[in-house]
């Protein structure tokens, strides 16, 4: 049965890339991810019928608190296990994995990912990497190269969504509960993509969903917009993401506008000069610049 179907007759199920602990809901395996459903909407023979459906994904390797403090902060409100910084979750889905081949995989990317704070798989097909701000993060298009090797190493298939880096004193339970829709979105919508970023998904996603009501996106203009960057922003917008006409605009050497952008890219991660991102920051400007 397919999900549209399934989120039809239960409507106040919900779409999650891993399955729930949560002894109230039904996680039922879909196709990249889980539909929850609560039980208290369901009848015994209801039950029964969903489970016939479920095939279970759930990795047999247990998710130690111990071992992975952000899996405690993340899912069960615990405080983060760092009080300083900037940190970015990056979620990873796959083909179902051998337990062998996960644990390889998570050792593999522990190593080649030196600022990864945490790394846990979820399930067998789905995987979240905690990692700390440094100047050296790997941008989207590295991500990707990255995985690519992976793949071939591993015969696997993965697809990953990059989320931004956010300050400590973020409600990272919130902003992972957001990135993951935004990753679930993509990931039904866009066959072809392999590593999707924050920039990527606000065009297709917020085409349909209010981003006023984004603690997301408004975590993110807290933390990336200023007075001047507003004044850079619109004038990029206005020109297009052309560095020299965007100058003239605001009476500024070129060069120095250069430096602003690509500092900017430094901190975010975002290239101004692209129009996904430079839409995402000019939205963001728009709704939250009051």
């Amino acid at each position: 049965m397919k999900k549209q179907k399934l989120q039809e007759i239960y409507p106040t199920s919900s779409m999650h890339a891993y399955p729930t602990n949560d002894s109230s809901y039904l996680s039922i395996a879909m196709e990249h991810g889980f539909l929850w459903v609560p039980k208290k909407s369901l009848s015994h023979t209801e039950k029964q019928l969903l489970q016939a459906i479920h095939t279970s994904n759930i990795t047999d390797i247990p998710i130690s608190n111990k071992q992975h403090p952000w899996y405690a902060s993340l899912f069960s409100s615990q405080p983060l296990p760092k009080d300083e910084g900037a940190f970015r979750l990056i979620q990873i889905e796959s083909q179902a994995l051998e337990e062998s081949t996960l644990r390889a995989l998570q050792e593999e990317m522990s190593t080649i990912l030196p600022h990864a704070v945490d790394l846990f798989f979820l399930s067998r097909n789905y995987a979240i990497i905690v990692e700390a701000f440094s100047e050296d993060a790997l941008d989207s298009k590295e991500l990707e190269g990255l995985f690519l090797a992976l793949d071939s190493d591993f015969n696997s298939y993965t697809r990953l969504f990059s989320g931004a880096f956010h300050s400590f004193n973020n409600d990272f339970t919130r902003l992972l509960h957001e990135e993951e829709q935004l990753f679930l979105y993509l990931l039904e919508h866009n066959t072809q993509t392999k590593v999707f970023d924050t920039g990527t998904a606000a065009v297709p996603f917020f085409a349909f969903y209010n981003v006023s009501q984004s603690y997301l996106m408004q975590s993110l203009f807290e933390e990336w917009i200023d007075s001047e960057l507003i004044q850079i922003i619109l004038a990029l917008w206005k020109m297009q993401g052309n560095i020299s006409s965007a100058a003239k605009e605001l009476f500024m050497h070129r060069n120095t506008l250069q430096y602003k952008v690509d500092k900017f890219q430094q901190q975010t991660l975002l290239n101004l000069k692209k129009m996904d991102d430079l839409f995402l920051c000019y939205l963001l400007i728009q709704t939250f610049n009051q």
